[in-house]
Formats: C-alpha cells, structure tokens, sequence
C-alpha cells in the first residue's frame, strides 16, 4: 500500500492524499480509490511538492525564478537578477545590492577606516621608543602620566638649582653664565625607570639635558602621530570605492609616520 496525491489541475492544491493498493491498479480504477477523480481536472503524484507547477502535463517543483516571478520568493541579501536567473555573489563588506545592482557603502567605510587609524594614533603616541642614556639604550613610553612626570621632575630640578643659585649670589660668589647653564643640565634626577627588551625595569639617574631631549621626542611622536591621523583621514574622502577597498590603514599609517618622523 502507499499513499498518493491527488492535485487539482487549476489551483495545484492537493485535494486528496488516498491510499491505494499500487500504481498501477489506480490508474486501472481511479474512482475506486477516489471517487471524484477527473483526469480533466486531476493529476497524481507520489511526490508533495512545496510549490507544483504543472508543465507538458507533468508535476514538477517551481524554480527560484518561476517563485520570485511570483512573488513567492524574496532575494536574499546577495542575490540579484542576471540574464533572467536569480546570481548568487560574494559581497565583500559595506556591498549591497539594491535595484539589482551591487553597491558600496562609501561613508561607512570612511568612518571605519578613520576609527582605526585613530586607534593606531593611540596606540602609536604610547608606543615605547629609544633612548640612550650614558652610552646605553633604554624604553621609554610616551604615556600621558610620563609627560606629566617628566615636567614635574624638571620643574623640582630647575627650581632647586635656582634656590642654590641664589644662595651663591648672596653669599658673593661671581657667576659665569656658561658654567651656569653647563651646571643646570647636568642636574641629575635619581632613579628613572626605563625598560629594557626584555621588559625588565632599569632605574638610572638622568640628567636635565637629557630630560629635555626625551620630552621633546614625545612631543615629537605625539605631533607627528597626529599628523598623521588627520592627513590621512582627510585623504579618504577623495578616494575612490576601489581606492577605499584596498587601503590599510596600518601600513599607510606607518609608512607616513616614519617619513614625518625622519623630515621633522
């Protein structure tokens, strides 16, 4: 035994699912199983089709095409109509498809490409560099609580020097301006933490000199980072969708803050 659909030609809905005995004894004796049964106006099938449509008198399931012609059927987010068939495509991110053809979102990957070269601005300014101190090469961070740290020390040593200073002109003591100033920027700050490779910390007595170099370098790095941020980000919106699909933010970033670096 086994069951069979019945479909009415003119809607396609299943009508009646009989049981019967086999084919072939159906087709012998329709009615015996289905009383109402009009080859006019029926047509079998052992297969439930989820969307029938009937062609040359036989039963097959309706395409994507025939469906969406329909109206039964909705593209999906990267299907498109090509030659009269439904075209699946790879949609990179911000393409979409609207009215059939493939677009860009353009302003959302300008915002995203400037989010990311802010953060490499960040990232860039914290960044530890080189510094050399008395024949050795130590890390130092351009950290905000660093600038911070190294302006409050050379104001401490600056001031103090100046409090000795005048102590000596009471005392009548002849000054020559170039000792003087010789003597202010060898004025030594005990125990500096550096880091070394290996990010172990050094402590090393640094002089006033040598603080004025290393915070003019942050002031360096933090300018030119920000330099480079803004040119680079200005520089998008004359770029093409192409030109924006292929631009890496970390390379160009770098690239143009190495070459400021070395001009400036």
């Amino acid at each position: 035994k086994m069951i069979i659909n019945i479909y009415n030609k003119n809607t396609l809905e299943i009508i009646a699912r009989p049981v019967i005995s086999s084919l072939e004894n159906f087709e012998k004796n329709p009615n015996l199983f289905f009383p109402d049964f009009n080859k006019e106006n029926h047509i079998i099938s052992e297969i439930e089709y989820q969307n029938p449509i009937l062609e040359k008198g036989k039963l097959r399931e309706s395409t994507k095409e025939e469906l969406y012609k329909s109206k039964k059927y909705t593209l999906a987010e990267n299907e498109l109509i090509e030659n009269g068939k439904i075209k699946t495509v790879e949609l990179s991110e911000f393409e979409y498809i609207e009215n059939n053809q493939i677009k860009y979102k353009k302003e959302e990957k300008i915002e995203k490409l400037k989010q990311e070269l802010y953060e490499l601005r960040i990232e860039r300014e914290k960044k530890p560099f080189e510094f050399e101190v008395k024949g050795t090469k130590y890390l130092q961070h351009n950290r905000t609580i660093d600038q911070s740290n190294i302006t409050k020390i050379l104001f401490s040593l600056v001031l103090k020097f100046i409090l000795g200073l005048m102590g000596k002109i009471a005392k009548g003591a002849k000054l020559d301006f170039t000792q003087v100033m010789g003597d202010l920027m060898n004025s030594e700050y005990s125990n500096w933490k550096f880091y070394t490779e290996d990010g172990s910390e050094k402590y090393v007595n640094v002089s006033v000199q040598k603080f004025i170099e290393m915070s003019e370098i942050m002031r360096k790095h933090t300018t030119v980072s920000m330099v480079a941020e803004t040119t680079l980000s200005h520089s998008l919106e004359s770029k093409t969708v192409e030109e924006l699909k292929t631009f890496n933010a970390e390379v160009e970033y770098n690239k143009l803050f190495e070459s400021e670096m070395k001009q400036g």
